[in-house]
């Protein structure tokens, strides 16, 4: 059964400023670079999106609702102004792509519905395939509940 950590930023919270660097696909993380974040700000069609309780209570239940209508099992969840994380797992051998599209198309459009048409997401986020039970046990029981935004799990509900 596949499962993944899938991830997706605000729109623009996450230049390459960031006193901890920041990533750029297919290169890793990167040390802080202001001209490429000056760059990036330059490109910006928005201002940065910042992921308010309201938003991050909207995500939590749009990825419950995701999840049943694409047939997977949504672990948990945990956001942050910032960002979101997603620990999805599904029964057949369909590739992690399509749902990690399916997921962001679903939360990109209950939040423009509710809290207007800006860009809320930014690219297409990142996913880390959970190698195994104990992977899958740190994500879900240390790594996501020690973010700070609401959280859910499917064992406890929401949660703070």
């Amino acid at each position: 059964m596949p499962c993944y950590l899938f991830t997706f930023h605000a729109y623009g919270s996450w230049y390459p400023d960031r006193p901890q660097g920041y990533v750029k696909r297919g290169e890793g993380i990167l040390a802080r670079n202001v001209d490429e974040a000056r760059r990036y700000r330059d490109r910006a069609t928005f201002e940065p999106a910042i992921l308010e309780v309201e938003q991050q209570r909207a995500i939590i239940a749009q990825s419950i609702e995701a999840a049943k209508r694409l047939g997977s099992r949504l672990h948990a969840v945990a956001t942050e102004p910032t960002h979101l994380h997603l620990l999805v797992s599904w029964a057949t051998e369909r590739d992690w792509e399509p749902i990690r599209a399916s997921f962001k198309k679903s939360l990109t459009l209950r939040l423009k519905s509710k809290f207007g048409g800006r860009r809320w997401l930014s690219g297409n986020g990142s996913r880390k395939r959970v190698k195994d039970q104990e992977h899958f046990e740190y994500l879900r029981g240390k790594y996501l509940p020690d973010h700070r935004g609401w959280k859910w799990c499917e064992t406890r509900g929401e949660y703070l």
